[in-house]
Order: structure tokens, then sequence, then C-alpha cells
């Protein structure tokens, strides 16, 4: 990847993992009523890598697979995939169908696909798959999600934090050629956050991903760097600042892998114990032994929503087996 060269994959495998909810309400309403949220969904990274090593085809890094609950107790897999490319895919629906077939021949679950296509050509919409002849065939159908269909005041009105996720991606695209333009339009995308009643968690989180999407020359991002900063000091805002946060994020500043990961599982104790007052020791102690970033990513995420100390405890057991 160069240094102008625009991170799809990363960033919204970033969002999805951290804002499933979220995710789920803005592209596909019907399908979130129908899913109970109060048993925390669980992100099934590992089942993925075995999905995909088996399918024969590249790995796709915005590929996200999860485990959820529906309101009558049936557990579903759901399966998301987001492609970005500008140009016909003829692979893209036989993907879509290994990937969901290989699931459930490893794993026994029902799987439901969903696809998130980013390109540029507004004519080519696949949902489906399938292949025969005569009255034997098979057939297989998903879910499809256009972004070039939302309207830009859709967009900007809307409170879905996705909706920021698309106008990110969607101006990325438009300014491949314009780098003096992209920032601009970065900085039209960032400033209204901080007018949107939003935690300061989640402006650093969007922040993040807008940056690392609509990716800037160094002179054009030191620009942009500028900017936020200027206006986080007339806004008065408290703790790090949002750029502190960024090059803490990229290892520019302190902790780089090993910092990020003891500043996670800082995160996930502080957030338990004011939850939940007191964090047992035990449990301290068992997730210092996990050390993969992603994983640890994913229980600060669980810790937000989960409903007990219990309840996380076991997420936490269910990884380290794993790991074994």
């Amino acid at each position: 990847m160069t240094e102008t060269t625009a991170n799809y994959d990363q960033t919204w495998k970033e969002a999805i993992t951290q804002y499933f909810e979220s995710f789920m309400q803005f592209f596909y309403p019907n399908l979130h009523k129908k899913i109970d949220w109060s048993k925390t969904p669980i992100s099934l990274d590992k089942e993925l890598e075995q999905i995909t090593a088996s399918s024969q085809t590249k790995k796709r890094y915005a590929d996200k697979l999860f485990q959820v609950w529906l309101l009558n107790n049936e557990i579903i897999w759901i399966l998301i995939h987001i492609e970005v490319q500008s140009q016909y895919d003829k692979e893209f629906t036989q993907r879509m169908y290994i990937y969901n077939y290989r699931s459930f021949d490893l794993f026994h679950k029902p799987v439901i696909s969903l696809a998130i296509l980013g390109d540029e050509d507004a004519k080519w919409r696949p949902n489906s798959y399938e292949y025969g002849i005569d009255d034997s065939f098979v057939k297989m159908q998903f879910s499809i999600v256009k972004l070039l269909d939302y309207q830009w005041e859709e967009l900007t009105t809307s409170n879905n934090l996705f909706a920021i996720i698309v106008m990110a991606h969607l101006k990325t695209k438009a300014t491949t050629k314009d780098f003096t333009q992209r920032e601009q339009w970065k900085w039209n995308i960032v400033r209204p956050l901080y007018q949107k009643g939003l935690t300061r968690f989640d402006i650093i989180n969007l922040v993040k991903f807008i940056d690392k999407m609509m990716t800037l020359p160094p002179p054009l991002q030191t620009t942009f760097n500028q900017k936020l900063e200027q206006h986080e000091k007339e806004l008065n805002m408290p703790f790090l600042s949002t750029i502190e946060e960024m090059a803490e994020e990229r290892g520019e500043a302190k902790g780089e892998i090993k910092g990020a990961r003891k500043n996670c599982q800082n995160n996930i104790i502080k957030i338990l114990s004011n939850r939940f007052n007191n964090v047992p020791e035990l449990m301290s102690d068992s997730l210092k032994k996990i050390e993969d970033m992603t994983i640890l990513e994913n229980l600060l995420l669980a810790s937000i929503s989960v409903n007990s100390l219990e309840e996380f405890q076991k997420l936490i057991d269910a990884e380290l087996q794993q790991n074994q």
C-alpha cells in the first residue's frame, strides 16, 4: 500500500467489529429487529480464517463473521462481505457461495450472507449464484447494499455512525485523483462530528476510521491535523487530543504493539470496573494472557454491552481455550 492509497478494507472491518449493532441497524434494519441484542454477538475471526483458507480464494480483509441470537433464541451466523472493487468481478458471486457453503460444511451452522458493494458501477448489483442443468440446480441468493444509492442529505442527517463511514467511502472514491479536494472533504466530514452529541470515544474512533480511509500525502495530512488540533483547542476538548490518539495508534507516540495491548487490557478493566464495581483479580490475570490485538479489541467492545462479569469471564475462557 502506497502512502496515499485509500485503506477501505481495514477501515470497514474495524468499524464493523466495534459497531456491529449500528452496522446492522443502518444497512439491514429488518434483520436488526429480529436479533436479540441483549445477548452479546460473538466475532468469529478464527472460524472465518478456516472458511476463507478452505475456499481456495484470496482472503478478503473486509470479511467479518458473527454469531448472534435471534429473538426466538435461534443461533445464526452472519457473514458480511465488503466489496470495494471499481470494476466487474466475475468471481464475486462464486466467492459468496463458497464462503457460505464452507461455513456450513465446516461448522454445520446456518449462515446469512450479506454484501456491501462500494464500487462505482451503478449497474453492477450481483445478488445470487447458481449452477446446474435442467431440474437439477443449486441457487444461493444474498442481500446486498449499494453505497452509491445513498443520498448525501440522507447521510448528513442520520444519527447512525455508519452514515459517516459511507460518506467517507464515497468521497474517498470521488477524489482518487485530487488529494487537495480529498483533504477538504475529509475536514468537511470530520468537523460536524463535534456537534452531533457523540461521546468522546465515538468521535475519536470515527476520526481514526476516516483518517485511515481518506489517506493524504504528508503535506495535506499535516494541514488536516492542524485544522483538527486548532478546532479541538477552540472547543476546549478534554483528555488527549484526537491527533495524539491517532499518533499512538500508528505507533508514532508511545506503546506500539506492546503498549497498545496493555492499553486495551487496561481499558477493558476500567470499563468493567465502572459497570460492575470490582473486577476479580483472576479475571485481570486471565485477560493479561491474551496477546492477540484483534481478540482484545473484540473483548473491549463486548465489555461495553456484556450483561455480567460471569458472562465476560466465559468469553475470556473461550478465547484462552481456542489458543491452547
